[in-house]
């Protein structure tokens, strides 16, 4: 399968209570360096998972696009990625009630268009575009999508946040990128905002009309919500020692990919993928990506894979 879209290197840091007065400072407990962006926490994921997977992305020639390069070769990855100007870094604030702050600066991801793609890259059976608001692909996730289908590939889609706010430019690019989309992978916050609507069941319904097959609406901490044009089901979220949630939500689309390539239903999809996730939370950064072993066992059951 195909991931393209961000890739960046993320400092996490320990828990905080609160963000320092100005002209202070605090000291925390540890703070972690690793691979991030939505699309590399994405491949990673899945590759862990065991499916052969491509990412297509942009970093920069610098130390730390060679610490990417370095990590995810590790992990078995068909790394396609082109060199800019430099490597994008995320600070990732972590708080001890569990929520998290950013700090990002985009670097190379912004520079990141159609230009550095050869189409002859996408290929497997799935093709997944994260973090559309924070790369410079934008309208070309369209095209990108139309090749996908001509060449029989499944279309899987995580829009991510706007940092600037969502514009009606935003909610009308989406709108026509759902056009092209099996597998749309919104949580909550972004379904409301691209329908203007509260309830799940709400959400998931306008987002169907759009054209997705698929809804899997992410709910953090309350589970997740999945629906067809013929079901739906909502799932608790399994209770563990969470430490940090960054990279959750690319964990959850990785497994809930996998569920569907080996023809699972939604149920068994959404409590494998919920499952995937609340393991990737026990750990900072992607420390804690489980494997196919220890998804079973916090399920109680083996998957016969």
């Amino acid at each position: 399968m195909t991931s393209i879209g961000d890739v960046n290197v993320d400092i996490i840091t320990s828990n905080l209570r609160e963000f320092p007065e100005r002209d202070s400072q605090i000291l925390i407990r540890n703070a972690t360096l690793s691979v991030g962006g939505c699309a590399a926490n994405f491949a990673r994921a899945i590759a862990k998972l065991g499916l052969n997977t491509r990412l297509i992305g942009k970093i920069g020639n610098d130390i730390l696009g060679n610490f990417i390069i370095d990590e995810l070769s590790r992990e078995g990855i068909d790394l396609r990625l082109s060199r800019g100007s430099n490597t994008g870094v995320t600070i990732a604030i972590t708080f001890k009630d569990k929520t998290r702050s950013f700090l990002t600066y985009p670097g190379s991801n912004s520079e990141f268009t159609i230009s550095d793609i050869n189409l002859d890259m996408i290929s497997g059976r799935y093709l997944h575009i994260p973090s559309v608001f924070l790369q410079g692909l934008r309208e070309n996730v369209i095209d990108l999508m139309k090749y996908s289908h001509k060449n029989g590939m499944i279309n899987s889609f995580d829009t991510g946040w706007d940092p600037s706010g969502w514009s009606d430019d935003d909610i009308e690019l989406v709108e026509k990128i759902l056009r092209y989309v099996d597998i749309f992978f919104p949580n909550i916050k972004e379904g409301s905002a691209i329908t203007g609507l509260d309830e799940k069941e709400n959400i998931c319904r306008e987002l169907l009309r759009f054209g997705p097959k698929i809804i899997a609406l992410k709910m953090g901490s309350e589970g997740c919500f999945i629906a067809t044009r013929k079901e739906s089901i909502f799932i608790e979220a399994f209770r563990v020692d969470s430490v940090d949630t960054t990279g959750a939500g690319d964990v959850f689309n990785a497994a809930f990919i996998f569920g569907h390539s080996k023809g699972w239903g939604i149920k068994e999809i959404g409590r494998f993928s919920s499952a995937a996730a609340a393991i990737s939370t026990t750990g900072y950064g992607n420390s804690r990506y489980p494997t196919l072993d220890e998804i079973e066992d916090l399920l109680g059951f083996d998957t016969g894979i």
